[in-house]
């Protein structure tokens, strides 16, 4: 019997999917067993994980492989950005801590799936790094856009989309394109 093509590439992503999770369950886990949340301040921001089975959802929604690159800015443990590369997509992610920057490493490493080839996880601060040549970009903001210039930064250099993740902030001189609430977690896309 014959599998077509698109049914074999949706069960491959579904099975890298489920690695990606179970990796982000055992972390999350190990974590909390030694007393720590899924979370924390980073000195210029604050880290929360972005819930997988949901952004999984979204990116399918959004035909995430039809964009040629991603970058999720402030992308803490790494699995927004290990997720969007199994779309077939280049897929970065910046991180100012260090330990969380490590951390993203560590789990890529470990996971070691063929399609992370064409990612790459930076330690630096993503307000010195050129977003304009990202098709689309990731953030969870932790505050308002207009602090810390970030939503001036967009206006230069947003070239594509922008996929906000939460309720709280949201940027006021982007447009709305498209919002998705998948399980309660609100995603909207924006354009200049």
């Amino acid at each position: 019997m014959l599998i077509k093509l698109p049914i074999f590439k949706k069960r491959m992503k579904d099975e890298y999917f489920n690695k990606i999770k179970e990796k982000y369950d055992n972390f999350q886990r190990f974590l909390l067993e030694n007393g720590r949340l899924p979370a924390m301040d980073t000195k210029i921001g604050y880290w929360g994980v972005t819930p997988l089975p949901e952004l999984y959802e979204l990116f399918k929604r959004i035909n995430l492989g039809q964009y040629k690159n991603f970058i999720d800015i402030g992308s803490g443990d790494g699995r927004v950005v290990l997720l969007a590369s199994i779309f077939g997509i280049e897929a970065h992610g910046i991180e100012y801590d260090q330990w969380l920057s490590n951390t993203s490493i560590f789990i890529k490493r470990r996971l070691d799936l063929p399609h992370f080839r064409k990612t790459r996880l930076l330690h630096d601060n993503f307000m010195d790094h050129d977003l304009s040549r990202y098709n689309i970009i990731f953030t969870n903001p932790d505050k308002p856009f207009f602090r810390d210039e970030f939503e001036s930064k967009l206006l230069k250099e947003l070239n594509g989309q922008l996929i906000v993740h939460g309720w709280e902030f949201h940027p006021q001189h982007l447009r709305k394109k498209e919002n998705h609430i998948i399980n309660g977690e609100k995603f909207v896309l924006y354009t200049k």
